[in-house]
């Protein structure tokens, strides 16, 4: 008598996970369909099935699954230290981890892309999941120039900072991110990854520089 042979639920997910990634690079979301994937992973939509009963249980594991994958590999890039440069130098090459400037990056912009498609089809119940992460990073880069100290639980992170002014110029920051990195998607002829880097760093130098309540008043009319 045959022993039975273990399955290791985790990796099999683990490889549709991988698999679906695959094809919404090369197909986007709508390709993630239970055929589809099973194809690409070499299954039978049979095996698929045990795992996913429908589409969008497919789909919904899969937007999970790509959001894990970024955040493993564009987050380590994001905090390894920086103590050369200027305060300025230091966020810009933050950011510049989730603008398309190269093959990597770009390939994470079209994930992150059908993950903000699917929660406008699918909205989570306590907001955009993407949007909420990347607001974080651009207020710690903000809070960053203004001289605050940053903030190490990642709940707080995504809480409204108590600076006002670190909430304005992140939303600043987090809107003009995504605005060059559809550019840069959409008509490269027209803005090269040195044009968008000289852009950037033009943005974060307006920043003023400390705390608002050490700056000394501005009497201008």
């Amino acid at each position: 008598m045959g022993v039975p042979r273990l399955v290791d639920h985790d990796q099999r997910r683990a490889e549709l996970g991988e698999a679906a990634i695959r094809v919404i690079l090369r197909e986007g979301l709508a390709g993630v369909t239970v055929r589809g994937v099973a194809a690409e992973a070499g299954w039978s939509t049979g095996s698929l099935r045990h795992y996913f009963g429908n589409q969008h249980e497919l789909q919904a594991y899969v937007v999970r699954a790509t959001t894990d994958a970024l955040r493993r590999r564009v987050l380590p890039r994001v905090q390894r230290p920086r103590t050369e440069g200027s305060v300025v130098e230091q966020v810009a090459s933050i950011v510049e981890e989730l603008l398309p400037l190269d093959a990597e990056r770009r390939e994470e912009y079209a994930l992150w892309s059908a993950i903000v498609a699917w929660e406008r089809r699918h909205p989570p119940e306590g907001g955009s999941v993407t949007w909420n992460d990347q607001r974080a990073l651009h207020r710690q880069c903000v809070a960053a120039l203004l001289g605050h100290e940053p903030v190490r639980d990642a709940g707080q992170a995504t809480a409204p900072h108590p600076d006002a002014e670190v909430e304005v110029w992140a939303a600043l920051l987090h809107t003009f991110v995504d605005g060059l990195a559809s550019q840069l998607t959409n008509t490269p002829g027209e803005v090269s990854p040195a044009t968008a880097g000289r852009l950037l760093r033009s943005l974060l130098h307006a920043v003023p520089r400390g705390p608002s309540d050490q700056r000394a008043p501005d009497h201008r009319t």
